[in-house]
């Protein structure tokens, strides 16, 4: 059985300082505790729209459709707030999340009991989150 593969998409601006840090995790889990994975790159976003003229490129999807993960950036910026709504760079992350049947921004949460009832979310829902 091979190593895990994983397609990191850096996407614009902070997103791709994160995931310099990210690719320098992976790299430090190979040397120092023999966990390697297979490694690719590719463009998505702004970076892709500058590259190709969309935001996320065919061949990118299909690579992201192969691999067992995709490290994704943030995405967007300025510089691409004057784009066609169809080619902004959201529209890259939209078709990812789409075309891999993902859900959006789950994220951990905690709530404090002390302020469960100012919770815009039913008190009961929220209450030892």
């Amino acid at each position: 059985m091979g190593n895990p593969s994983l397609l990191i998409l850096p996407g614009d601006g902070i997103g791709q300082e994160v995931m310099n840090e990210v690719r320098r995790i992976i790299d430090w889990y190979g040397e120092k505790r023999g966990l390697a994975f297979d490694v690719s790159e590719d463009l998505v976003g702004g970076a892709a729209y500058d590259a190709h003229g969309t935001p996320l490129h065919d061949d990118t999807m299909a690579k992201a459709q192969e691999v067992d993960a995709v490290l994704l950036g943030a995405v967007g910026g300025p510089a691409y707030d004057d784009l066609d709504f169809s080619v902004k760079p959201e529209r890259g992350l939209l078709r990812l999340r789409k075309e891999m049947d993902l859900f959006a921004n789950l994220r951990p949460a905690q709530c404090f009991d002390a302020l469960a009832d100012f919770s815009s979310l039913k008190t009961d829902i929220v209450s030892g989150l």
